[in-house]
């Protein structure tokens, strides 16, 4: 693959960050370490008046905590970014005071390799004077140099020609985008380096971050957490089993998940419908937020990922892939929407359920196959008939490149399209 300079590819969340800095006191920036909360801020720097101090500074952070106030005071005629406020959560009243003193947008930037409302110590949301914006790794829109955004443009235009916009790729590639993932620091290594980088991340995660902002006991059994929910990723979620596994009691588990994804390394992806019927099932997915660290949890380096696209395990990988796009997709997307899952008690599933504001529904199956069959498309007629006319439409997705119609409202199609232009 050819080397791409991360440091000058456009984030697709700029746009909506100079959008918030117009109107909004307070823009908050999270997302897990590594994945370019730092580089978007100095993208908007350079024509914006910002006085950039990063927590991670021993000095700063000191100074932080010993006079909160004094600290977010110190730039008043421009924006004041402070990075790594998990580590001084105390901060956060003291942006409150400021704010409430002095309405005019553009504040205060902060950022957060975790989220900032369930942080040890955090006891203000700011809620009414900022927004927060998510960062993940780059999606595939983001690295080729354009916005991705599936549902806009599915919604904005017909559903058959927008599908057949999408570029098909060579099935090997499909299997070369999951191994990479979407960390900046990764795409242009070699696996050797792409391995050091994922074993240091996870060693750092485990070893700082978490205990930097948790009170949990016996942090020791995160990382085994972490590893079981890669090797089962776009699983749906049995606390037993996992309990068991990672030797944590059932009565913890959840602030174990909770921790997991406040550090954005972990999706739950809720059951729908479960209103709707006694039929449908209720259990929760988990996926692993960036293949790469899954990959490298799984022992699969590039190579062996290849070997492995017929078998049974690179299918929920993939799943986990295409989830991923479409959560990238939903900090910039022009259209909201929220992900979940269907499953009901004939076993027929979807495997993504687009739900819009309005309560209507685009169903996602992702198939690593080059064909399908008729059978492919039973959970999404299930669904169906659960949703009625909250029915938009359903799409199987697939490594080959045609697109073809499934009846008036059906269509296969291939995975590129999540990130067609």
């Amino acid at each position: 693959m050819p080397k791409i300079n991360h440091n000058l590819i456009r984030r697709n969340a700029e746009k909506l960050l100079r959008e918030t800095l117009a109107d909004t006191p307070v823009a908050v920036i999270q997302g897990a370490r590594q994945t370019g909360k730092s580089t978007l801020i100095e993208m908007v720097s350079r024509d914006l008046n910002i006085k950039y101090i990063s927590l991670d500074d021993p000095a700063a952070l000191t100074v932080a905590k010993s006079d909160p106030v004094g600290f977010c005071n110190q730039y008043s005629e421009g924006t004041l970014a402070i990075d790594e406020l998990q580590l001084c959560p105390e901060l956060l009243r003291a942006v409150k005071l400021s704010v409430d003193q002095n309405r005019r947008p553009a504040q205060f930037i902060l950022t957060g390799s975790a989220d900032l409302l369930h942080v040890s110590g955090a006891n203000e949301s700011l809620a009414g004077r900022a927004e927060t914006i998510k960062i993940w790794p780059f999606s595939r829109g983001e690295l080729e140099g354009y916005e991705d955004s599936f549902v806009t443009k599915l919604m904005k235009g017909d559903v058959d020609v927008f599908l057949k916009s999408a570029i098909p790729c060579d099935r090997s590639k499909y299997a070369d985008y999951t191994s990479i993932g979407g960390y900046p620091e990764v795409i242009n290594r070699d696996q050797r380096r792409r391995n050091a980088f994922f074993r240091n991340y996870a060693n750092g995660i485990m070893d700082h971050d978490a205990i930097e902002i948790s009170g949990l006991a016996h942090l020791d059994k995160l990382g085994a957490l972490w590893a079981l929910i890669s090797a089962q990723t776009s699983g749906e979620l049995n606390v037993l089993d996992i309990s068991a596994k990672a030797q944590i009691p059932k009565s913890s588990l959840h602030a174990y998940l909770r921790l997991l994804q406040d550090l954005y390394l972990i999706h739950e992806l809720p059951a729908w419908g479960k209103n709707l019927s006694n039929r449908v099932i209720g259990k929760k997915k988990i996926s692993i937020n960036d293949t790469g660290l899954a990959c490298y949890f799984n022992g699969l380096d590039q190579e062996a990922l290849h070997d492995v696209m017929n078998g049974e395990i690179f299918g929920p990988i993939l799943e986990s892939y295409i989830l991923s796009e479409l959560v990238k997709q939903q900090t910039w997307s022009d259209i909201e929407y929220s992900l979940f899952h269907f499953r009901n008690r004939d076993k027929k599933e979807v495997d993504i359920v687009i739900e819009l504001r309005d309560g209507r529904i685009i169903g996602i199956e992702v198939k690593a196959a080059k064909s399908v069959s008729q059978k492919d498309f039973q959970g999404m007629k299930a669904l169906r008939d659960l949703a009625g006319n909250r029915f938009i439409c359903g799409i199987v997705l697939y490594s080959g490149e045609e697109v073809f119609p499934y009846g008036s409202d059906m269509f296969l199609a291939p995975l590129s399209a999540i990130w067609a232009k």
